[in-house]
């Protein structure tokens, strides 16, 4: 039954439960007369319950009943190594899986962590590298009272998680041990608060919050458990549908414990940051009451999860009275009032009734603590007044005198706070619309579509909402940063969607609201953070849009913010991140440019910056930083080849392999380091095919190809990779024909096809990308002993044509340059210089590197190839001979 179908018969099926026996008949039989088909569909249901009910099948745990597979042999032993950890004891078991203490068992840092092994059967077969990837993604959370994700992977294909070991009680039985009172409570559970407003503002959402999840220190310090594992969870099982959910996804829902679950929870809707909210009121409550907010007056489990939907709880304060614990009891009078009404917000049913996200609900208890005005409740000037006696009931003590002499003037004073409090009433309710706009926009559906490649669907959500996030002067500093967030996030989503144009509104928008400086020191890592965010995204539209000097421009403005912000905060290693993220976008645009000089300039700088941020990191973190190194080192060397710095850059590739070799064999079944590896090899075999050793050229390209194959394999419907090994398989079958064992043709026409299919499935812009590409196919058939000399010529004619119509259309792309050099220097080397011909070949390679002289004393396959033609017999000798033969000279 679907979703659809299920919410018809619901409340249907309710109404026919409370029914007794004839009652029930007869209401459905009515149902059936006017629907046979509904009819027999509850008949159905009617008669599931009556079984299930027989079997109290509520009463055991869902997870048992599902018989989820237990770990694997070998698995949880002590002394076990899992990863880098080695196991020592267990410390706790329940519905999904057990937690173990562990140590590092290679030496790298001391101190213990808890091993969390998930019950293999929560997962879908065969996605290990999603899985640990994602939780990459989630250890990324840094704030001090979330207890760090440190790792996650499968050994054995058990899924495990590494997380930081708390020693500490949980949050409820801390403050009954030390017998704190009501303040202290609300000020201990703002740290809560903070803590899950941290994890909302990365799109992560808990999604199980609860007291054994929720721990305090012995020196009262709290900590949050499991941030992130329900997101594991169902990001998986969002994976396999239509393939087959998870065991759990297809027989108990969504995984949540029903004491703190909210209602859509239960009812299996969309669950969002309002969610997390709920399970906090239902935390607070309980906090300061002694008593859970809906199971004072159920008992079956049946009753509960209803409750939950239906059930309004009696008021705290009432609760605290009659079954508080003697401290809360005692004080339950301050829980009157106020807190009352933000424990009822944060428990409402609907979630739009909610309290939007934690940090509403923070702002709330710290007017609370401060006697102010909350804003879950009309600010009458009665109780506006009350919360000022009390903040200054001895300044209002002193001046009630002055107070009755001035009373003559009292009805003017008031007719103006009515005028005042009125614009202050629509003034709040347009900020709390923004933020009940941003919220959305950047919360609970952004964090939905984003991983599954679908913001586009943000579009018409950020259509309606540009000019109102883009025009109002009198938005604080704050609601600026928040606005141009939102519209950044706009931006983004029209780049995905490629509509290039309508992207700059946003972003330009963005832009403008954070000019300047951050307002207030405590700002400036979110200010220059987003400032960056905007002017990357507007040099990427550019870019895409062949703008190179508006694209330079933007990748600058990111360069300069992000320096400003690591200036001002040198221990504040995201700066630092940014900051090199930025040089290389600088650096690729160099490169891209032919200006190699600068592109290596940046992309040193970047490296430098990443190996700082790298420092910073222990061992557990390192393995995404790493792969950004290498990265830029990557780069760097492959600016270093084209330059003809063929040494320095094999030690360079050498270097990055030398950091991702070992992360690699971490995850083995990772596709994605098995790309990065393999990539790396084929720049080494590159290189040395430059250089001209072809036989040292052939192991580093079947290394290439190897790893590029079990890739493609883990991952058959990523079209890049299969590209790429495509392009390998090109170059290794280069590598073999110039040493001398040459491939047959039929494995060269293969490659053809396989190359053919890839252009014509992307269209004109792909044919363009895959020129220089077909270029070394070009020169590789060429030279093939089985090529008859008609068809090479045939074939490098063709080739040639459409290079120097792509470098028209593009003159700046030194990829395309760079391609037709390589020709042309194929081309010179098949005509004998005793032909008649060569002349005329002479000439049109000459004409071709002229148009390219950009490239000259910077690219070596271009001064090579200019060299060559220059010294074609008869002709006049260029001035700048000598200097270029010096300058190819000193690249050996």
């Amino acid at each position: 039954m679907d979703k659809a179908r299920w919410l018809a018969l619901s409340p249907l099926l309710d109404e026919l439960l409370d029914l007794d026996g004839p009652a029930r008949a007869e209401r459905l039989a009515a149902l059936a007369a006017q629907d046979p088909a509904l009819g027999e569909e509850l008949r159905r249901c009617l008669a599931a319950e009556g079984e299930a009910g027989q079997s109290d099948f509520l009463e055991a745990p869902a997870v048992a009943a599902l018989n989820i597979a237990a770990p694997g042999p070998g698995i949880e032993q002590e002394g076990q190594l899992i990863g880098p950890y080695r196991l020592e004891r267990p410390i706790g078991q329940g519905g999904m899986g057990s937690v173990w203490t562990a140590t590092r068992a290679d030496g790298r840092f001391e101190g213990r962590v808890a091993v969390k092994f998930l019950k293999a059967g929560l997962f879908a077969a065969g996605d290990a590298g999603r899985f640990a990837r994602e939780g990459q993604i989630l250890a990324r959370l840094s704030h001090p009272h979330i207890a760090r994700l440190l790792d996650a992977g499968v050994q054995e294909g058990q899924p495990y998680l590494v997380l930081e070991f708390v020693d500490g009680q949980p949050l409820d039985a801390y403050c009954r041990q030390h017998r704190l009172g009501i303040e202290a409570r609300v000020r201990l559970f703002l740290d809560v608060l903070a803590a899950v407003g941290h994890a909302h503002a990365r799109l992560i959402l808990h999604r199980d919050l609860k007291p054994s999840n929720i721990l305090v220190t012995p020196q009262g310090e709290v900590k949050l458990l499991d941030f992130g594992i329900a997101k594991l969870l169902q990001d998986e099982a969002q994976a396999t549908e239509g393939a087959g959910a998870t065991e759990l996804t297809r027989h108990a829902g969504n995984a949540y414990t029903p004491q703190f679950a909210a209602p859509e929870q239960v009812q299996q809707a969309d669950v969002t940051t309002a969610t997390d909210v709920y399970a906090l009121g239902v935390l607070l409550y309980l906090l300061l009451s002694g008593a859970h907010p809906t199971q004072a007056d159920t008992q079956t489990q049946l009753d509960r999860l209803k409750s939950i939907v239906e059930h309004v709880p009696r008021a705290l304060s009432e609760a605290a009275v009659r079954q508080g614990d003697p401290i809360t009891a005692s004080q339950a009078r301050a829980l009157r009032g106020d807190l009352d009404t933000i424990v009822a917000k944060a428990l409402k049913k609907a979630p739009s009734e909610r309290y939007a996200n934690a940090q509403a609900l923070a702002d709330d208890l710290q007017r609370w603590l401060a006697h102010e005005p909350i804003a879950a409740r009309p600010d009458s000037r009665l109780y506006v007044l009350g919360r000022f006696v009390r903040r200054h009931r001895w300044a209002v003590a002193a001046g009630s005198a002055a107070v009755v002499a001035l009373l003559g003037l009292t009805g003017v004073s008031v007719l103006q706070a009515q005028r005042a409090q009125q614009a202050e009433v629509q003034a709040e309710a347009r900020r709390h619309q923004a933020e009940d706009l941003l919220v959305y926009m950047l919360g609970e559906f952004a964090e939905k579509l984003r991983p599954i490649g679908r913001l586009e669907l943000l579009d018409s959500v950020g259509s309606k909402s540009l000019s109102f996030l883009a025009d109002d002067p009198r938005a604080s500093a704050t609601e600026r940063l928040q606005r141009a967030k939102a519209l950044t996030v706009i931006g983004e989503v029209r780049v995905t969607r490629r509509d290039l144009d309508a992207a700059l509104e946003p972003l330009r928008a963005a832009r403008a609201l954070l000019q300047g400086d951050p307002p207030e020191a405590a700002q400036t890592a979110a200010w220059r953070k987003a400032q960056g965010a905007a002017a990357f995204w507007l040099g990427h539209v550019m870019l895409l849009k062949r703008d190179l000097p508006a694209a330079q421009q933007s990748f600058e403005d990111y360069r300069v913010v992000s320096a400003r912000w690591l200036e001002a905060l040198p221990q504040d290693m995201e700066a630092a991140v940014e900051l090199s993220y930025a040089y290389a976008n600088l650096g690729s645009m160099a490169m891209d440019a032919g200006r190699l000089t600068d592109a290596d300039g940046a992309f040193t700088r970047s490296i430098a910056l990443k190996r700082q941020a790298l420092q910073a990191l222990d061992g557990a973190r390192r393995d995404g930083p790493t792969a950004e190194l290498a990265n830029s080192l990557s780069y760097l060397g492959t600016t270093q080849l084209w330059r003809g710095e063929f040494s320095a850059a094999l030690r360079t590739f050498g270097e990055a392999l030398a950091e991702i070799a070992p992360v690699r064999e971490k995850h083995p079944g990772d596709g994605l380091w098995l790309f990065r590896e393999a990539m790396l090899h084929r720049w080494m075999g590159e290189t040395l095919l430059t250089q001209g050793h072809p036989e040292n050229a052939q192991a580093d390209l079947q290394a290439a190809v190897a790893l590029l194959t079990k890739a493609t394999a883990l991952d058959a419907t990523n079209k890049t990779w299969q590209i790429d090994l495509l392009v390998t398989e090109l170059m290794a079958q280069e590598a073999r024909l110039r040493a001398g064992h040459p491939g047959t043709a039929a494995e060269l026409a293969a490659l053809r096809a396989r190359l053919e299919q890839i252009e014509q499935a992307g269209g004109q812009p792909q044919q363009l990308r895959r020129l220089p590409d077909r270029a070394r196919w070009a020169r590789l058939h060429a030279a093939h002993p089985s090529t008859r000399p008609d068809a090479a010529d045939a074939v490098l004619q063709e080739t040639r044509q459409r290079l120097r119509d792509g470098l028209k259309a593009r003159p700046e792309d030194e990829r395309l340059a760079r391609a037709l050099a390589w020709l042309d220097q194929a081309w010179l080397a098949r005509t004998p210089a005793t032909a008649a011909a060569y002349r005329d070949v002479c000439d049109a390679v000459l004409t071709d590197v002229s148009g390219m002289r950009a490239f000259l004393r910077t690219d070596q396959a271009v001064t090579a190839t200019w060299l060559a033609a220059q010294s074609c017999p008869g002709r006049e000798p260029d001035p700048e001979t000598a200097q270029v033969r010096d300058w190819l000279a000193s690249r050996r």
